[in-house]
């Protein structure tokens, strides 16, 4: 069972970790392409942790997959399901604002954390080849998401993030500040995401381990593990990271990689430069690519967000002149009945029949107030299937209760959203229940005089879809028109 809800503020979901802004429009381009470049495709899933782990988990997720004995690679993840659902991956997301929003609520850099994370994966593939390891790009794959804990601190725990950053940047050990507000450590949380995410066991104990040079010691004499590649790979990506201190960094990687993999000072400076002409050639490329494509993306995301901001405004505006046309014509039928207010009941029915024309209300019922007997009765309805037992409904004013009843002795209209017992004694009956069921609807007052001759019932009879705001009012409106008429 995954430790991660106990540890994240938020629920885990790969599919929301972010990805480089400028990495995600590479992968976008390639795969609109008519024929998509599938060698170009799997080394830019590969030049991102939070695509790289998106993409694995599409296969390692399934009951294909054993995370015991399997081991997984991009190209197989593509081999097994294609390029569509890779495709849906990318749907919807604003990434430049992500990445802003993100730096901002967290103090997470996430290219600093991509190069880090890179730069390993370079170092372990070199030295994976250097060392004839069997399988190099696991090797690049594991160091490539070594630190992926981090990453998702930053976005399912943005406080947390940001307090541990803060203490980080005033000097602090980083390990120090996870354990004290987190009380736990990125690699931990690194591993718990790898064996969610059913990962092979072997990167799983790798992300585990990085920083685990203690435990890590018992290998020395042992055939060289993924575990000790991925621990010397992170010690050479701190050369290229963190440049001021670049001297101290290559010197413990060399310490690490002879300790750990016995390798010669020539192996180790071998793959140092190699390493290093693979990432001055890597920031050349995507500096020349991105620059202009990530002001062109980041103005037309502002462009998108304002045009939806306008669609909303035009669609409001749309609707409130709907509403209009349906008042208009309401007023045209109503007319020459307001004009004539004696004909009492003659005015009622065309209220409720204009109402249930123009508005377009499903269910539409007057109950009008009957002396002999003391009672609410649905004498007017459009819309009622003919067995509804609303079309024969009927309210004691002395002894029933409900909504329909109370809007008549109150004299105050109510726009329900869900009939429960919720509404209190006054306002739910079991006997009104019968006939609501479970639709919204709104209930008017007509009054002549002050006084309650009628109750306007109206609903659209769907669960779920409420009388708006607007048409609420139109009702209440055209209510006080009727009651201005026959009093």
């Amino acid at each position: 069972m995954s430790n991660l809800p106990n540890i994240l503020d938020n629920p885990f979901d790969v599919h929301k970790l972010p990805a480089t802004p400028e990495i995600f429009l590479e992968l976008q381009a390639l795969l609109d392409e008519n024929m998509p470049p599938i060698k170009k495709i799997i080394r830019t899933i590969l030049s991102d942790p939070a695509l790289t782990l998106r993409v694995l988990s599409l296969v390692t997720l399934t009951g294909h997959f054993d995370p015991l004995n399997s081991t997984i690679t991009i190209a197989k993840v593509i081999n097994f399901i294609g390029l569509n659902p890779i495709r849906e991956l990318l749907e919807n997301q604003n990434i430049f604002h992500d990445e802003l929003a993100l730096k901002n609520e967290t103090l997470f850099d996430i290219h600093e954390y991509w190069k880090h994370s890179l730069f390993a994966a370079f170092a372990a593939e070199r030295m994976a080849t250097e060392m004839r390891y069997q399988n190099p790009e696991e090797a690049y794959t594991a160091a490539l998401i070594h630190d992926i804990g981090k990453l998702a601190i930053a976005r399912f725990s943005p406080e947390k993030s940001y307090r541990i950053n803060k203490m980080y940047r005033s000097h602090s050990n980083y390990f120090k500040a996870e354990e004290k507000i987190l009380r736990t450590k990125h690699p931990e949380i690194g591993a718990e995401i790898a064996e969610e995410l059913r990962l092979p066991v072997s990167m799983s104990s790798a992300i585990f381990r990085h920083h685990d040079d203690h435990t890590l010691l018992r290998y020395k004499n042992r055939e060289k593990s993924l575990e000790l590649i991925v621990f010397v790979s992170n010690s050479i990506s701190k050369i290229f990271c963190h440049r001021e201190h670049a001297n101290h960094y290559f010197y413990e990687g060399q310490e690490n990689a002879n300790m750990f993999l016995d390798f010669s000072h020539t192996q180790y400076r071998r793959v140092v430069r190699q390493v290093g002409d693979k990432i001055y050639k890597l920031i050349d490329d995507l500096h020349s690519r991105s620059e202009g494509l990530r002001h062109y993306c980041i103005t037309l995301e502002n462009s998108c967000k304002t045009v939806n901001a306008q669609t909303t405004k035009l669609k409001e505006a749309h609707n409130l002149l709907h509403l209009k046309e349906m008042e208009l014509k309401i007023m045209e039928e109503l007319l020459p009945k307001l004009t004539h207010g004696k004909d009492i009941e003659g005015l009622i029915l065309a209220l409720a029949q204009s109402v249930s024309t123009y508005v377009n209300m499903k269910y539409t019922a007057v109950f009008l107030f009957e002396k002999r007997t003391n009672s609410l009765i649905n004498k007017v309805h459009f819309g009622l299937p003919p067995d509804d037992p609303m079309r024969w409904a009927t309210f004691d004013l002395n002894g029933s209760k409900g909504t329909i009843m109370t809007t008549f002795k109150d004299g105050k209209s109510y726009n329900i959203k869900s009939y429960t017992e919720s509404l209190g004694e006054n306002c739910y009956s079991m006997e009104e229940a019968r006939y609501v069921k479970n639709f919204p609807f709104a209930t008017i007052p007509i009054l002549k005089w002050k006084t309650s001759i009628a109750v306007l019932y109206v609903s659209h009879a769907m669960i779920g879809q409420e009388i708006s705001k607007e048409e609420f009012e139109i009702f209440n409106k055209f209510c006080r028109y009727v009651n201005k008429a026959i009093s």
